[in-house]
């Protein structure tokens, strides 16, 4: 519009002069004066913006609902308001463009629009981008405002299990010896240890305490309920592939459903991620699923340590011989890894004098047609060999069987 105004005067002051018109140098001032009143008239400016999130925190294909503020203090003309939005996140309703026209009165207005992420993970929305301009155009200003927004997105718990499918006799049991680190005391006495973070003061065994110059505490046999332990391969060996069909993926999506399952029976559940050394005790209710899931997630994209199987359940010894829990172990399972776990189900078994089954949960990366076969052929192999040193194994190919079938499959054999 600018460069049309000028250049209409400009040859209108030209064509005067050559041809000596007072008439067409007269008609260069109609769009001079445009200009220089546009030149004069500010844009839009005193800009506010405020964001809200419905949830800060959604399951992941859950919907998000965004509320958008605007102010608008001086100035005349266009406001256009744009949420930036990552790759991974789908527009689902209304428009993340706001286009408003401020006049004389300063400008209040609002819009809203709904999100849904695609992919599990932390998610940061941009400030909000603005720009406005005058009513010619001629001047124009660009900003950042707001504040930037958190989104976490998790992996999404299958509730919902077809009874059908989990009414037959179970294969695999839960010891019924286990007890609760939270239930009721009994008065059956068990050992002086090390005081813990979270041990009652009055257990505290004070002479012990003073002969060893550590804070040592009584322990008692604990009465209770039944406990589960998952141990999650967490190196790079389940993060082969695409980060949404990785093994690793649907492990978390895996164990964070039939940790749901577990702790509504009121069982203690417990996680520890091989390859890192993180380990969340057996606890129960809600806060013990979100911090599974959250502790799964962090450490997703973190470099791993050289960890087998068989070292994990050695760490775990203590628990192990405590709790007494059902371990499954899910992991990509493949030659070069079937000696730890072998080893560590051994183990598991003699820890536990028979009592239980651990559960491997052999989980398979997407393959070609060709070096699938030669895969499948060598999980073959591995599944009987896991078999005969005493574990129940769950072959899991997602391509073929979603999480939803196989937690059924799972969950209609532990009993």
């Amino acid at each position: 519009m600018r460069k049309s105004l000028i250049g209409y005067a400009l040859w209108a002051v030209l064509i005067g002069t050559i041809f000596l018109s007072p008439g067409m140098i007269a008609l260069a001032v109609v769009p001079l004066s445009v200009l220089a009143l546009a030149v004069l008239i500010d844009p839009p400016g005193g800009i506010g913006v405020r964001r809200r999130l419905s949830k800060s925190e959604v399951w992941l294909g859950e919907e998000v609902e965004i509320r958008v503020e605007v102010e608008v203090e001086r100035g005349i003309g266009l406001v256009v308001i744009r949420d930036p939005l990552p790759k991974s996140v789908a527009l689902t309703s209304g428009n993340n463009v706001g286009v408003f026209f401020k006049g004389l009165k300063p400008l209040r207005a609002e819009y809203s629009y709904r999100i849904r992420p695609l992919r599990r993970g932390s998610y940061r929305l941009p400030e909000s981008e603005v720009t406005t301009r005058n009513p010619l155009g001629v001047r124009y200003l660009w900003g950042l405002y707001g504040e930037e927004l958190e989104l976490r997105a998790i992996p999404r718990i299958i509730r919902a299990v077809p009874m059908a499918q989990t009414s037959r006799k179970a294969r695999i049991s839960v010891p019924e010896t286990s007890f609760s680190i939270t239930g009721s005391l009994s008065t059956d006495f068990r050992e002086i240890r090390e005081y813990q973070t979270g041990d009652p003061v009055k257990l505290i065994n004070w002479k012990a305490t003073a002969r060893i110059g550590r804070v040592m505490t009584n322990e008692f046999e604990r009465e209770g309920k039944k406990t589960v332990l998952f141990v999650v391969d967490a190196r790079e060996g389940m993060k082969v592939g695409a980060g949404s069909e990785s093994p690793y993926e649907h492990a978390m999506n895996l164990v964070s459903s039939m940790a749901h399952r577990f702790l509504r029976k009121d069982y203690h559940v417990g996680l520890y991620l091989l390859g890192t050394g993180k380990f969340l005790p057996p606890a129960t209710g809600q806060r013990q699923l979100h911090a599974m899931v959250r502790t799964m997630m962090e450490f997703e994209r973190v470099q791993t340590a050289e960890e087998g199987f068989d070292d994990s359940i050695e760490r775990l010894k203590r628990i192990l011989l405590q709790y007494r829990p059902l371990v499954v172990y899910v992991s990509n399972v493949l030659e070069g890894t079937l000696m730890e776990t072998r080893r560590g189900i051994l183990k598991v078994t003699s820890l536990h004098r028979g009592s239980s089954k651990p559960v491997i949960v052999d989980v398979s990366p997407p393959l070609e047609a060709e070096a699938g076969t030669l895969i499948e052929i060598e999980k073959r192999v591995i599944a009987e060999e896991l078999e005969k040193a005493g574990a129940y194994v769950v072959r899991w190919l997602p391509e073929q069987e979603d999480t939803g079938r196989v937690l059924s499959r799972l969950l209609g054999e532990i009993g």
